[in-house]
């Protein structure tokens, strides 16, 4: 036989577990839509603030226009290869390319057909980086 206090900790248990599945359940849909499918804001309840373009540094291709992360130069080389670019050189995990295409048309062939993830290489204008302190 239950006592009355034995059915009210159930129930408060059972209340609970119910917050924390649907908690979960809300916090994984999100992750789901903003990680694999792009939709939704990265931090949902912070609100957004407006950016001034004007105050933001300009910032421009590289010459060497594509980068991606390897594990080894060899490894690199494969990426260069299966994306039909030139290898340009790689040091500290990370990978430069050449393209005489868009690099953004490059990106999206890759991404169609699986390869390994490239990026833009973006250099930032205005800061002077000749100086060595």
């Amino acid at each position: 036989m239950c006592k009355k206090g034995d059915l009210m900790k159930r129930r408060m248990l059972t209340a609970v577990l119910i917050v924390v599945v649907l908690a979960a359940l809300v916090f994984a849909g999100w992750y789901v839509m903003f990680m694999y499918f792009g939709i939704g804001p990265a931090f949902p309840f912070i609100k957004a603030q407006k950016l001034d373009l004007e105050s933001m540094d300009q910032a421009t291709i590289a010459d060497n226009s594509l980068m991606a992360a390897a594990e080894t130069e060899e490894e690199a080389k494969e990426i260069a290869e299966q994306y039909g670019i030139e290898f340009v050189s790689f040091e500290n995990g990370i990978a430069l390319f050449y393209t005489e295409e868009s690099p953004f048309e490059v990106i999206a062939r890759g991404q169609e057909n699986g390869y390994a993830q490239l990026s833009i290489n973006f250099v930032r204008v205005g800061y002077d980086t000749d100086e060595v302190q």
